[in-house]
């Protein structure tokens, strides 16, 4: 019986925490997206056209989380209500590995940001974007690369598999975008939009093995 109530207790504590991580994390979500399209709409960005404002959205989902993932390295015990770890113990022991995942997200929302904003329309000059970009770029290999060398066999696995399928599901569905347009039956992909597939292909990607894998489920 005492093992029963354990397991049970056990049960409903990840229950409570992931009804709480999805609703924090769509409410968030929610008002980050209302915010960047309100931005967007409000021409202190510049004319942006459906490009740029999609970019925008995937950008905000690397930026949110990124700092989801540094909050939870600055507050553990709070971190550890939402992120998917066993308790604050286990985000201290992690923080070297996090630390760089967090700032390559970052990074490269950051990136996506300024290539958004660096277009026709935008505000944002190409000589200062291209550099921009640059510099964000360097910044998340770097931190991204000393953070793949403390992952353990499972998360290089996840990583290798995520970067695999991502790169299945851009040939298949830009392909198949650029097939139509190619036959005059759509408009083709800006350049933009091919960025944009790139990150947001990959965080897809990364959401189905993640799953596959049975990794999703709250600890």
């Amino acid at each position: 019986m005492a093992d029963i109530d354990i397991e049970q207790a056990d049960n409903k504590r990840r229950t409570k925490k992931t009804i709480f991580s999805v609703g924090l994390g769509g409410l968030i979500g929610f008002i980050g997206a209302m915010g960047a399209l309100r931005l967007a709409d409000s021409g202190v960005l510049g004319s942006l056209g459906a490009s740029e404002e999609i970019a925008l959205l995937v950008a905000m989902l690397y930026a949110l989380t990124g700092a989801s993932v540094l909050f939870g390295l600055v507050a553990p015990n709070a971190g550890a209500r939402f992120l998917n770890v066993e308790d604050a113990d286990e985000l201290r022991e992690q923080k070297p590995m996090l630390l760089g995942s967090g700032i390559g997200m970052l990074a490269l929302g950051g990136l996506l940001v300024m290539a958004a904003l660096g277009g026709e329309g935008g505000v944002s000059a190409p000589a200062t974007t291209l550099m921009a970009c640059a510099v964000l770029l360097v910044v998340a290999a770097i931190t991204s690369i000393r953070s793949w060398r403390l992952q353990d066999e499972l998360m290089r696995a996840v990583g290798s598999e995520t970067a695999g399928l991502a790169f299945y599901i851009v040939v298949l569905a830009g392909g198949t975008w650029s097939l139509l347009a190619h036959l005059g039956y759509a408009a083709g992909p800006a350049p933009l939009d091919w960025l944009t597939m790139f990150w947001a292909f990959l965080l897809l990607a990364a959401f189905i093995v993640v799953g596959r894998r049975g990794m999703m489920k709250m600890r």
